[in-house]
């Protein structure tokens, strides 16, 4: 016999949050390697499942014996074990020059006490990936608000959705496996419960009826699920059938001597219509789609993502400055998209058209006015002063985590009054205008947007326009790219123009832009002239008179001084 365990010892799996193997034993064994399930006999199964089992500590070579032959196992029994063994080593392999982070099963302990242990990632195992759940669900409904009683609903609700039948179902008959079989059980009804106190704490009664009816009818002598549903019938209109919940609940267990004094009190309550119910929250969801083609931008995002995304104390407004056709819109309604999964309390967005070719800009009472009711506060409980409104907001937004996206500002007298006070709820802004003012004080961040580069502009029509098309003509793609001189809104008027006309070459397109007298928008979609003419209105009387004096004999770029 080879007494040198080392020969049998692969190399331990790194740690890793992409698993490469992945192994459900919450319901019948399942396993899953590089993308495709793996296939594995009754005592193989049967060996895997005890590994998982005793996953972070070795299983016990004799103990492993019982449970694969029990009474019937041969003198050889060790021997063919350890060729299992080998076996699903062979099974956790990685093709030949592929290289990434393994499950293993390592051989430990002495030729008299022989065990294994399976090392994998934590996250490659359905049972630690549920049980994490729980934990952070809990823990999010024991202590956030609205927002992380979402977040925590969202949570459970996956890792129930991870069961499949009885936990360790390859094993279940092993006495060794009763214990972890019946804890994880009792963890799942509780995350049961749980996930039905958060979908009561955030208003949606429905879903949750429907669940605690469910865990009723298994346990119905489960006090304290018969409240939950009865609150949450109450909630929904259905006082009957709570005060019914409660009236049965109070027989079964009378009729066990015992005494439920909190379900006779809410019984009580619920026949009085005197039981507080929570209003629903509402979440406002306001951002436009975000853009189907993006290109670009990267260190900008970097940048935006972390100004707003991390955590702190002071309250956080970012403003994207830029001129017009420059991306400002785009590039936050991208970050914004970016950004929503960490702010379970929704997205306002608000169009202030602080440069808009038609309707005149917002004022403070009409976004005011229109924040509050996306905030779900009804038009009949607004208070009657501006200021009142604006203090309302802020007090709102206290104990949520929400984007704010302020878009199209003229100046700084325009949005500093919505700015909040909460640090939950961070703020994007975009003007044509820097808004000193606001970076000045202390009161936002800037992050002033250039021209794309060469390649970004090259890419952009390679997107919108297919590959072959513009490698078809490059000569043809490098003149519409100087043209464009790195303005998004050209490239995309350009784009869109060879688009409207496939058989159209981009040489005649290039030939076309050549002539000075070449409208820019020349899509009635797309009102260049109307988006630049906006800047220039908001130009004071003399700087227009200079501008209409020096544009027909600008050919080089300048710069002024005062």
């Amino acid at each position: 016999m080879n007494t040198d365990l080392s020969q049998e010892r692969p190399t331990p799996a790194r740690q890793s949050g992409s698993a490469t193997t992945r192994i459900s034993v919450l319901g019948p064994l399942r396993l899953e390697h590089l993308d495709h399930t793996v296939q594995l006999g009754p005592k193989v199964s049967g060996l895997l499942s005890a590994l998982v089992l005793h996953a972070g500590r070795p299983a016990d070579a004799g103990q492993l014996v019982d449970l694969l032959w029990g009474k019937s196992a041969s003198a050889a029994a060790e021997t063919t074990l350890r060729s299992h063994v080998s076996h699903l080593r062979q099974k956790f392999g990685l093709p030949p020059g592929q290289d990434g982070p393994v499950a293993t099963v390592r051989t430990v302990g002495t030729p008299a006490s022989r065990g294994y242990l399976l090392e994998l990632a934590r996250d490659s195992i359905d049972a630690q990936v549920f049980e994490s759940a729980v934990v952070e669900g809990s823990r999010l409904l024991r202590t956030g608000g609205t927002a992380e009683a979402r977040q925590a609903a969202k949570l459970l609700r996956d890792g129930l959705a991870l069961w499949r039948g009885t936990a360790f179902a390859d094993i279940a008959h092993w006495w060794g496996a009763t214990a972890e079989i019946n804890r994880l059980d009792a963890l799942r009804r509780s995350a049961m419960q749980i996930r039905a106190e958060a979908l009561v704490e955030i208003g949606s009664y429905l879903e949750a009826t429907v669940e605690l009816a469910g865990m009723i009818a298994v346990d119905p002598y489960n006090e304290k699920v018969r409240r939950l549903l009865a609150l949450a019938l109450y909630a929904d209109q259905r006082v009957d059938e709570a005060a019914e919940v409660c009236r049965e609940g109070l027989t079964l267990l009378a009729c066990r001597g015992l005494d439920a004094p909190d379900l006779h009190d809410l019984q009580r309550r619920i026949l009085r219509r005197t039981v507080s119910v929570r209003a629903r929250p509402s979440v406002p969801r306001l951002l436009p789609p975000a853009p189907s083609i993006f290109v670009g931008r990267t260190a900008e995002l970097e940048t935006g993502t972390r100004l707003l995304g991390g955590t702190g104390g002071r309250p956080k407004t970012l403003v994207l400055s830029g001129p017009a056709g420059i991306g400002k819109s785009t590039f936050a309604v991208h970050l914004a998209h970016r950004l929503a999964d960490h702010l379970p309390g929704g997205q306002l967005y608000v169009d202030l058209r602080g440069f808009d070719a038609v309707c005149p800009p917002l004022s403070v009472p009409e976004v005011i006015r229109t924040v509050l009711l996306a905030l779900g506060v009804p038009p009949e409980r607004l208070p009657v002063s501006v200021d009142g409104q604006l203090a309302l907001y802020r007090s709102l937004l206290v104990d949520r985590r929400l984007l704010i996206v302020f878009d199209n500002v003229a100046d700084a007298h325009q949005v500093r009054p919505l700015l909040p006070a909460a640090a939950g709820c961070p703020v994007i802004v975009t003007s044509r205008s820097s808004l000193t003012s606001l970076v000045a004080t202390g009161a936002a961040l800037s992050l002033p947007l250039g021209p794309l580069s060469d390649a970004e502009a090259r890419e952009l029509l390679e997107r919108r326009l297919g590959v072959d098309r513009t490698a078809a003509e490059p000569a043809a793609v490098t003149e519409l790219v100087d043209y464009c001189d790195g303005n998004p809104l050209t490239l995309a008027v350009t784009a869109a123009q060879a688009a409207n006309f496939p058989g159209l070459r981009l040489e005649q397109l290039a030939a076309e832009l050549r002539v000075p007298e070449t409208p820019l928008d020349a899509l009635p979609t797309v009102d260049v002239a109307g988006t630049l003419s906006a800047s220039y209105r908001m130009l004071s009387d003399g700087a227009a008179r200079l501008l209409r004096q020096l544009a027909p004999n600008i050919e080089t770029e300048f710069t002024s001084t005062r």
